[in-house]
């Protein structure tokens, strides 16, 4: 079967547009830090008042006039400034969440990291069905041991990709795919297939553009999420 490779999914994938709304803001220190976190983001951000003046410091995100989701601006600024590495417990605010189906550019790893995430969170609450990371070097693993030691302890299956640099240790129980291929070691990938059910099916694809950045999306389309699925199929 002929299959599309993973940075013409990255460039070709038809991706919608959001809008988050930042309602009657008066924490303008906060409102700053989600900026800066969302500056990434290929998403329109639009600062409104009220005559009420409610709901205050909200943040309300929106996809062609059509609510989406919504926190407060200090819950999402707390998550955006954190500097440690979430678990696959980390509740991530809802207007994060959904940032599905927008692009995001010069993401650094710790940024991937917090990306995938989100994928890794839905695989981790359905405990059943195959998840896919390709981190583009093994060791890269080691820096989430907790979170793949706890992810193998479930019902998951779960591959991982990258350069052969790694001895994986006993307490990991995946499937290892070494290779040192340029699309595998070019890309960062977390997929997971549902269990077979498209309403359940999510993926985080991007390819390194430069030193530490990178360029993508993050989905839970299932045309989208299968067409991944299959190229890594095709690259076995």
């Amino acid at each position: 079967m002929s299959t599309k490779s993973l940075g013409s999914i990255v460039g070709e994938t038809e991706l919608g547009s959001k809008t988050l709304h930042a309602c009657n803001v008066t924490n303008q220190k906060a409102l700053k830090t989600v900026g800066r976190f969302l500056s990434k983001h290929e998403v329109k951000k639009v600062k409104d008042k009220t005559a009420s003046g409610t709901p205050k410091n909200t943040l309300v995100l929106e996809s062609d006039g059509r609510f989406v989701a919504a926190n407060s601006l200090e819950r999402v600024a707390r998550f955006a400034a954190q500097s440690g590495q979430p678990s696959h417990k980390t509740e991530i605010p809802a207007v994060i969440k959904h940032l599905d189906g927008t692009r995001f550019r010069s993401y650094d790893k710790r940024r991937m990291i917090m990306a995938s995430r989100i994928v890794e969170f839905r695989a981790w609450n359905q405990r059943e069905g195959t998840l896919h990371s390709g981190f583009q070097q093994l060791s890269k693993v080691d820096l989430q041991r907790n979170v793949y030691h706890n992810l193998s302890t479930v019902d998951l299956d779960v591959h991982v990709y990258g350069e052969d640099d790694w001895d994986r240790p006993g307490d990991i129980d995946v499937h290892v795919h070494a290779s040192d291929a340029k699309e595998i070691v070019k890309h960062w990938w977390v997929v997971y297939d549902g269990a077979g059910r498209d309403d359940r099916k999510a993926a985080l694809l991007a390819q390194e553009t430069g030193d530490n950045e990178f360029y993508g999306f993050w989905t839970y389309d299932a045309g989208t999420t299968d067409r991944i699925l299959d190229r890594l199929s095709a690259m076995h």
